[in-house]
């Protein structure tokens, strides 16, 4: 907020010390964030600060001293002749898979393709926020991948960026480092972090998320270890054709159901236990976006159904299992963490949080305290990811979507995400492989004799380090 006081001060220079920090205290109350925010302001939106006189002439200031430092092009709503001229680069062609070998192909922003509403806060020099942001990212990367199929690397990123920051500079620059991140000024690099995010999860059959093809009328690929890692009826099948039909006359019933909710819930944990076949079908088809899953299965990002699911998947209840095993080990793993000056808070995030510093992991690609309204630069990872947002209050996110905001206990939450990486067959993240691993195999007793379901970076797997991990598990007495 620096930037903006000083931008304050030069607009009113008479104000007393009291007023400028009652003044600069309403600005931040109000959500102002930069100085472009500031001609957002109206003289009824700080006449508690100042007398209303001098509340017109604040805005009157602030709106002169913009005239002057920036004359603002004149744009109309895009049509044939009005649309601004978009910046070009030359692109580096690959063949598909890599982005890396040169090209004579030219990429320009996709203008017309962002909505209207977005087209407009541009035009006037808004500040992109949350939906709308996301919605443009998402514009540009698909357009992008369409063109150039391979994966871009961070240079295309960066070029890409430019240009749309480049164009419309006003509704894109930082003022100052956002939380404890620093960002390019300009704020092409929270765009390119935006970019690369999104294409990350759009890539996702050949990464993380990549699932098995499946489906009725698609040659079945064979699946990844990782994908049957742990599982006891990943594939159950589905015979007869008349049993098949009658599967999907059942789902129909419940997408009805959870609109109309007229369903009792036996009646709704009846169907979803003998449509089990089918769901796994359409979760083991990489092609099929969460969103769709989502739309096809609604109950089953319900708590007792995902449980349900779960325990069919894996053959013993998840929610269960964790909760007898944290009443019996979380003691002895908060004194051994203590023990290495790694104490722990209360409650069973806190001990999660613990083992992953134990670990040199990074927590943030399980757990984010940060609001998603509240924070437009807060980019999820697409691995599930719990959002706590208080003692009591957990959301669960996944591929940037929020799957569940109505979770009230950390036990319910923890066994949750975890369900999902085998529910949706999602590799661990390398940040938080060792972390995933220890609670596979010390909470929930998972121990294949060979594999892991943690994801290859580079060409290493990652696997719990043999002297940290038997360390930590010989002083609690564990067997893994």
């Amino acid at each position: 907020m620096e930037l903006v006081k000083n931008y304050v001060k030069k607009a009113m220079p008479s104000l007393s010390s009291d007023q400028m920090d009652t003044l600069m205290a309403k600005l931040e109350e109000l959500g102002v964030l930069s100085v472009d925010d500031l001609s957002l302001v109206d003289p009824e939106d700080i006449k508690d600060t100042l007398p209303f006189i001098q509340c017109k002439r604040f805005v009157r200031a602030v709106k002169a001293l913009e005239a002057d430092s920036q004359a603002p092009p004149q744009f109309t709503r895009p049509g044939p002749s009005s649309t601004p001229e978009p910046q070009r680069f030359q692109l580096p062609s690959t063949p598909p898979e890599t982005a890396d070998s040169p090209s004579q192909d030219t990429y320009s922003v996709p203008w017309h393709k962002f909505p209207s509403k977005v087209m407009d806060e541009l035009r006037e020099k808004k500040y992109i926020m949350g939906k709308d942001r996301r919605e443009m990212v998402r514009i540009v990367a698909e357009d992008y991948l369409h063109k150039h199929p391979g994966r871009p690397g961070r240079q295309k990123l960066r070029e890409l960026a430019s240009m749309i920051v480049g164009q419309y500079p006003a509704s894109f620059k930082l003022t100052e480092p956002f939380g404890n991140k620093p960002f390019a000024k300009d704020g092409s690099e929270t765009v390119i972090r935006q970019l690369e995010h999104r294409i990350e999860n759009m890539k996702r059959p050949q990464s993380s998320l990549k699932r098995r093809a499946g489906g009725e009328n698609s040659t079945k690929k064979r699946p990844r270890n990782s994908d049957l890692y742990g599982c006891v009826a990943w594939d159950p099948i589905t015979e007869g054709t008349v049993c098949r039909e009658d599967l999907l006359s059942k789902r129909d019933d419940l997408k009805r159901a959870f609109q109309t909710r007229d369903l009792q819930e036996s009646s709704v944990r009846k169907l979803m236990t003998e449509t089990y076949p089918i769901q796994r079908e359409i979760l083991n088809d990489a092609d099929t976006p969460i969103g769709v899953v989502k739309d096809e299965w609604p109950f089953l990002f319900e708590v007792p159904h995902l449980f349900d699911h779960a325990s069919k998947l894996l053959g013993f209840s998840v929610q269960n299992k964790l909760a007898q095993e944290l009443s019996k080990k979380e003691k002895g793993i908060n004194d051994f963490l203590d023990s290495k000056g790694m104490k722990t808070g209360e409650g069973p995030i806190q001990l999660i949080c613990g083992i992953a510093k134990y670990f040199k992991e990074d927590s943030y690609k399980l757990f984010d305290k940060k609001e998603i309204s509240a924070d437009p630069e807060v980019e999820l990872p697409v691995t599930p990811c719990i959002l706590v947002r208080g003692d009591q209050q957990f959301k669960i996110a996944l591929d940037g979507l929020l799957v569940n905001d109505h979770i009230t206990s950390p036990i319910v939450a923890l066994s949750y995400v975890f369900s999902m990486f085998y529910v949706c067959n999602i590799q661990y993240p390398p940040e938080m492989a060792f972390t995933l691993e220890f609670m596979q195999r010390v909470f929930f007793g998972i121990n294949p004799e060979r594999g892991s379901k943690a994801e290859k970076k580079g060409k290493k797997r990652h696997f719990i380090p043999p002297q940290k991990g038997q360390t930590l598990v010989a002083e609690l007495c564990l067997s893994v």
